[in-house]
């Protein structure tokens, strides 16, 4: 990848707000402390290797005083500080001449999460502690971490590398920046012009009704390598014209989660122009195990800067200058990462990276919410959930809440759980079920009430729609496996598009513009059904995929011994929940999670297991019937796929993206279910996105134009609006797409998802999603 700017040569960090002056001693004549909690003993071992072979001072009780603090260096000669200790670390981070201690709303002092400042690398000036040298400090998490979090070893590693390996670090430039003001727009505007690239970030107020921009940051990297940041106040029309027009030069930009900024960008009419980068992106293409989040990032690719997020609490200044920060550190990660990434996931950059221009669109596009029909089925929603809250009222009396933790707490030591109950969540609530056939029925009813007052609350809210319109935000970096992931808009207003229930309860409000057609979804057949028996060369499986056999009514003719001819509903349905925990190698408990105890108590009677079964030994049961009908897929497929990430750290697939795993399935139940869920699953995505951004181009630059609007990538399918009755079978046909897969015999097939069209009921268009089939 070439890249159209030119990274800056090595160079000192000059001190300021995020860099400090480098001190760079000799590993030899470094005496590192680890200022840490008596929690971190046990994992003293590990943390030592990775320290290397330099003086280690461990000291594991709280230093809450700076002076204190100063002693303690002075009378080790410390050179370099590591912490692993909340008290520690406050005492540290007071001791430094630009921090603010945060507040909470109320006006008190914000607990400080040593997750936050996870890799942050500052520096106690000589002057404070009263000696003849500077010390460095970096933070870092428990070391428990070590142990429980996969990842942990690799990035505590590279952090600590701040302090033993310091010339390898990127070399970051100086921090400067500077307000906007009128006077200055048209020198402002010729300097940043001639940047090689531009780094931009805006801030918005949280909860405002006219979706406000407050500021907007730029950073520059000028061609001689040097960097400034200029912040804009958003406040007036000479502002807006400045903005638009230095968005609007051909200058390459660089985000952080670009779709928030730009979604902002659209709607005030100041759009941007030449967004090729983006951290957030990049870096997902790379580790997309690790955390996405900015602060992350470059306490990752950086190596002097503290957490500053939560420095924009206070004045209009202070929130420009946080603005600032978050544009140069963007550009400081960015071009530290450029440096290192490997060619693989810059490939897998590209691949990503585009996505987010059919998601953004789909954002600002939104869906129409018809008022009239939501007030009915919240009607119905609430009736319901009286209904359902009788039976619960009868055996408990009208106080008890089904909702109150600490009532069904006690509850559950009623029936049978033990004093030390400490949850009441579903895991819980499972297990108290399965203990019982007399606890199951209570239990059933307490999960219903709650699954029905949960789809009151959050999907009958009025205050969460906007211009009568449902916003949603898709995110291509949001899931490891490469699917897109949904959460609620930038417009801090909306729903998940992609957790919409099934049915009509909420489906039947959702409506199609007035000036088009209809609705259609089309949806690709029991796609990671195919791509398990591709991958692992079931020859079974694929047999079932491409016959004209029913999937899942086939499937349970084969898991219970029952004659297709007569799978019923029921059976169908048990058997669309067994393949699904199976492929996702769930064990039974999770399965009862999942399908809950009344649905496995069903189970139990359906089939005529032994009464005296568990309902998870139903369940172990189950997902025992999947592993016996294919084999391949639970023994050779898995062993293939276990040596090949513990040998590599590696899973490439078949269309070319490959992801980096931290933890080692032949050692770990959750590492395993990662891993075999990740080739399936990556597969089915990479096939859908090329199909749903080639649709979409063709919807806004080609021969789709005024025909197709898409509105949600929903996992296998694609929702959309159209004009013409022919449009949604063209659609269709360009679903459509043929992949070579070599399994792990080496015997190479070409598959095809077949996609569905579903554009209404009977011979009636769809003009409401709950219309669709």
């Amino acid at each position: 990848m070439s890249l159209p700017f030119v990274i800056p040569k090595k160079q000192p960090a000059v001190a300021n707000v995020l860099t400090t002056q480098a001190n760079d001693k000799s590993a030899a004549g470094k005496v590192i402390a680890l200022f840490g909690t008596p929690d971190d003993r046990s994992f003293l071992p590990q943390f030592r290797e990775l320290v290397g072979p330099v003086a280690l001072k461990v000291l594991l009780d709280p230093v809450e005083y700076p002076t204190s603090m100063a002693a303690k260096i002075k009378a080790n000669g410390i050179t370099d500080i590591i912490c692993t200790c909340p008290d520690t670390m406050l005492t540290l981070l007071r001791m430094l001449p630009d921090f603010r201690r945060p507040l909470n709303k109320n006006g008190s002092f914000k607990k400080l999460p040593l997750d936050d400042y996870h890799g942050s690398f500052v520096t106690l000036p000589a002057e404070t502690l009263k000696t003849d040298y500077d010390v460095k400090v970096l933070i870092l998490n428990p070391l428990k971490h070590l142990r429980t979090v996969p990842e942990a070893p690799f990035v505590f590693k590279r952090f600590i590398s701040k302090i033993t390996k310091p010339s390898s670090w990127f070399p970051q430039t100086q921090f400067t920046w500077e307000v906007w003001t009128p006077a200055k727009s048209q020198q402002l505007l010729e300097d940043f012009s001639k940047a090689r690239l531009l780094a931009v970030d805006i801030e918005t107020y949280h909860d405002d009704e006219l979706r406000l921009i407050r500021c907007v940051g730029y950073c520059a990297l000028f061609p001689d390598g040097s960097t400034h940041t200029v912040v804009v106040p958003f406040k007036c029309m000479v502002a807006h014209a400045f903005v638009r027009a230095l968005n609007a030069t051909p200058v390459a930009k660089i985000f952080q989660n670009g779709m928030y900024d730009n979604l902002y960008f659209w709607r005030w009419n100041v759009p941007v122009t030449n967004w090729l980068h983006d951290t957030q992106h990049i870096f997902h293409a790379w580790y997309a195990e690790l955390p996405k989040r900015l602060d992350f990032i470059a306490a990752f690719a950086v190596r002097e800067i503290r957490y500053w997020k939560d420095d924009a609490a206070g004045s209009d200044y202070n929130v420009y200058e946080y603005n600032g920060k978050d544009c140069w550190s963007t550009m400081m990660a960015y071009l530290s990462i450029l440096q290192e990434i490997p060619k693989w996931a810059l490939d897998n950059y590209l691949v990503e990276f585009p996505l987010v221009f059919p998601c953004i669109h789909m954002e600002g596009d939104g869906l129409l919410v018809n008022k009239e029909r939501f007030e009915r089925n919240k009607l119905r929603a609430e009736e319901k959930l009286k209904a359902v809250a009788e039976p619960l009222a009868k055996w408990f009396g009208p106080k008890f809440n089904p909702r109150s933790p600490d009532q069904v707490k006690r509850l559950l030591t009623v029936l049978g759980m033990g004093k030390d109950v400490d949850s009441s969540n579903v895991k819980e609530l499972n297990k108290c079920a399965a203990a019982h056939p007399f606890n199951e029925l209570i239990i059933s009813a307490i999960i219903e009430y709650r699954e029905q007052a949960k789809l009151l609350s959050t999907y009958f809210k009025w205050e969460k729609f906007w211009n009568d319109r449902l916003y949603y935000k898709t995110n291509p970096a949001g899931t490891d496996s490469g699917r897109l992931a949904s959460t609620e808009s930038s417009f801090w207003c909306g729903l998940q598009i992609q957790n919409i229930p099934g049915g009509t309860e909420v489906k039947d409000w959702i409506e199609c513009d007035a000036d088009w057609d209809g609705l259609a979804e089309g949806d690709y057949a029991q796609s990671e059904a195919r791509c398990v028996g591709y991958l692992s060369g079931c020859t079974a499986l694929i047999d079932l995929v491409e016959s004209d056999k029913d999937y899942h009514s086939w499937n349970a003719h084969k898991f219970f011994g029952v004659a297709y001819e007569a799978v019923d509903k029921k059976l169908r349905d048990l058997s669309k929940r067994v393949n699904h925990g199976s492929n996702y190698n769930m064990g039974a408990a999770v399965l009862l999670d999942t399908m809950g105890p009344k649905k496995a108590a069903e189970a139990r009677i359906l089939l005529q297991l032994p009464a005296k079964w568990t309902l998870t030994q139903v369940c172990q049961h189950l997902l025992d019937t999947y592993a016996k009908t294919y084999p391949e897929v639970k023994k050779d497929w898995y062993d293939d796929l276990t040596r090949t990430v513990k040998m590599t750290k590696k899973l490439v697939s078949q269309l070319g993206w490959t992801r980096h795993f931290f933890a080692d399935p032949s050692s770990s139940k959750p590492a395993l279910n990662s891993t075999v869920a990740h080739g399936p699953q990556n597969l089915s995505a990479g096939i859908i996105n090329q199909r749903f951004y080639s649709i979409w181009h063709d919807s806004v630059y080609g021969d789709l134009r005024g025909k197709v609007r898409i509105k949600a990538n929903i996992h296998d399918s694609i929702l959309f609006t159209y004009r013409g009755v022919d449009t949604p079978s063209i659609v269709r046909d360009r679903m459509k797409n043929p992949v070579q897969i070599r399994d792990i015999k080496g015997v190479t097939r070409t598959m095809l998802i077949p996609p569905d069209m579903s554009v209404g009921k009977g011979d009636k268009l769809a003009r409401f999603w709950g219309d669709l089939k």
